[in-house]
């Protein structure tokens, strides 16, 4: 089974449904949960399903930058697949309504569904390598470098200042609870910051997901290969480490993100397997740079998204919704956990990454991993 979206009754205001150039006569529209950022909701009409959102201003403030680059993406994708936007009645790929609020929808990609964890080595691999695809699709997006959406997106040390600017304000007093998890992510931070050093400056530029978890993939409803990578909004130039490190941190776990018990997560080096031979399959021209300093790409991107989560529990659970007060500090102490088991089995995560490379590098042709057995 994969992931089912929580439909609960709600109503888009009318202004907004107006808007839009809806095929079919409307019958219902409610929200639609399973992302973070923006306000979600399924628009039914007759024959046909769309996602309409409402766009987070508060995450993303420039609109117009963030707009302009998923237009850009999804023009050049074309036929090759993916999201479609919807236009509006006045011909426009987003709505800004009377209350300033900017609006846009999709069709919904009927005949596919998302994963919240893998079900098999054969998803890892799927996932790996549509975001591998995506990345080699949009090198050759024209025009100039897309806008940054969201400034220091990644990187460690900004999160990390970020994290104590608001632990020193501690505006809704939750410091002295999470007192060990702060050491703990600074620890983990400068210990993977210290093994990353021989890469520096040595990591190509590229214009990446970078936000490329498990999540964003949608998969075939009958045959289980991944169809489309989705949420463009975090497209923008980066690492590919980003995106490697944010699938290895969402599929080799069976642990949910939010697990709260850490003796739950776990490391699956089976699906961290699947996964490198998906990515490194569909993309064999990567620099040996980008290639050696996979095998931490996992512990960064875990660690960087805690100490997100750890921030935003701290301020109070402003950017990421919540369904439960010590949501985002469970969040945390997962990515940490999981951190430290993939730091532990580096040599062994780096083996895996070898491997992946030597075969992808041997002429052995695209498209024959796991998912290639599933039926």
């Amino acid at each position: 089974m994969g992931v089912v979206e929580r439909l609960v009754p709600g109503e888009v205001p009318r202004e907004i449904m107006d808007a839009f150039a809806f095929d079919g006569q409307r019958t219902r529209s409610e929200p639609l949960h399973g992302g973070h950022i923006h306000q979600s909701s399924l628009v039914t009409c007759q024959g046909v399903r769309y996602v309409l959102q409402r766009l987070n201003d508060r995450v993303f403030p420039d609109l117009a930058a963030l707009v302009s680059n998923v237009e850009r993406i999804v023009a050049h994708l074309g036929g090759r697949g993916g999201p479609e936007l919807v236009t509006t009645r006045d011909g426009c790929l987003s709505y800004q309504a009377q209350d300033g609020s900017r609006w846009r929808s999709f069709r919904y990609l009927e005949g596919t569904v998302g994963r919240a964890s893998p079900q098999d080595p054969a998803d890892a691999y799927e996932a790996a390598r549509a975001f591998a695809l995506y990345v080699r699709t949009l090198a050759a997006l024209p025009g100039p470098p897309l806008d940054e959406t969201i400034k220091a997106f990644h990187g460690l040390q900004p999160r990390l200042a970020s994290l104590d600017a608001v632990a020193f304000t501690d505006s809704v007093g939750r410091r002295i609870g999470v007192l060990r998890d702060l050491d703990r992510a600074r620890r983990l931070s400068q210990q993977i910051e210290d093994a990353l050093r021989p890469w520096s400056g040595l990591l190509p530029v590229r214009t990446v997901h970078n936000d490329a978890k498990l999540s964003n993939v949608r998969f075939d409803i009958d045959s289980g290969q991944a169809t489309f990578v989705i949420d463009f909004d975090t497209t923008m130039p980066g690492h590919v480490q980003y995106d490697v490190g944010e699938l290895v941190r969402t599929v080799t776990t069976h642990a949910a993100e939010d697990a709260g018990q850490e003796d739950t997560v776990d490391f699956d080096l089976e699906l961290l397997e699947a996964l490198s031979d998906g990515y490194l399959a569909s993309w064999p021209e990567l620099e040996r740079s980008e290639t050696e300093a996979m095998a931490l790409a996992g512990p960064q991107m875990a660690v960087e998204n805690a100490l997100r989560f750890l921030t935003d529990h701290l301020a109070g659970d402003h950017y990421y919704a919540v369904d439960r007060s010590n949501q985002n500090i469970d969040r945390c102490r997962t990515q940490l956990r999981l951190a430290e088991l993939m730091l532990d089995t580096h040599t062994e995560a780096a083996a895996c990454f070898a491997r992946s490379r030597r075969r992808s590098q041997s002429g052995g042709p695209e498209g024959t991993g796991p998912s290639q057995g599933r039926q």
